[in-house]
């Protein structure tokens, strides 16, 4: 191909971000329809442009964010468009169309993050209200003549980290109260000890993540304690931890 051939192809390669974006004028739209009939190599880089545009239109929908490469491809291909455009005289108004391209695309980015945002704020005002629900019935649980009340006591200084209602029926509340957060990669545990007598039966009443401020539980079987562990995200069947917190219910 000569040099001015080599030159159009370049300035039609420079439209296909815009052209993905559906930011071209008609007469643009046919000239790059035409290169991509009979440049196999045009069209697959122009087919790439609008499925990545297309899934970003659909990001909002989607539970999480849309992977970096999506991001990260769509801004180069603009970028590369606005550098073209600088360097070609002849496409003086070019930085308009490219102008336009990257309005669209900054449009598209700002709705995908405005929806994360929003689903994201949602997805925390339903775990506020979750805990606030629990902590709402526990109190209501605390007033029932029959609900027996624990306080957990932190092992290394008896500071106060929470309290347990439980009831006749199984059900149990618990309420932490200045609880430390732990690392992503570790739990706090909720065991029910059953039994008394020298080898009681210790059972997981719980994993309760590295951040509970309140669960709802049930232990079918007569509860003596009450203990708190600290223990691999996940849980464990069988502890291997000390006590982070005790109470013995009364």
């Amino acid at each position: 191909m000569n040099g001015h051939g080599d030159d159009d192809r370049a300035e039609v390669e420079s439209l296909l971000g815009a052209y993905a974006l559906d930011a071209l004028d008609p007469d643009e739209r046919a000239r790059v329809e035409e290169h991509l009939e009979r440049d196999a190599a045009l069209r697959a880089e122009a087919d790439e442009l609008r499925e990545t545009v297309g899934v970003l239109a659909l990001a909002p929908d989607q539970d999480g964010p849309a992977p970096a490469a999506l991001w990260e491809r769509i801004e180069a291909e603009v970028s590369q468009d606005a550098l073209i455009a600088r360097r070609e005289a002849k496409a003086a108004r070019r930085p308009v169309r490219v102008a336009s391209a990257i309005a669209v695309a900054a449009s598209i980015v700002a709705a995908v993050l405005a929806a994360q945002v929003v689903s994201l704020h949602n997805r925390l005002d339903d775990a506020e209200r979750q805990v606030a629900d629990v902590a709402a019935a526990a109190r209501r649980a605390s007033e029932e003549a029959d609900a027996r009340q624990v306080e957990l006591l932190a092992a290394a200084d008896d500071h106060r980290v929470g309290r347990v209602v439980f009831l006749p029926d199984g059900t149990g509340y618990l309420v932490t109260e200045d609880l430390r957060p732990l690392d992503a990669d570790q739990t706090y545990q909720l065991w029910a000890v059953v039994g008394a007598g020298e080898q009681p039966l210790v059972i997981s009443a719980g994993v309760l993540g590295p951040r509970p401020e309140a669960a709802t539980f049930t232990v079918d079987a007569p509860v003596e304690a009450f203990v708190l562990t600290v223990e691999p995200a996940g849980g464990v069947e069988k502890s291997q931890s000390g006590a982070f917190a005790v109470g013995q219910l009364s």
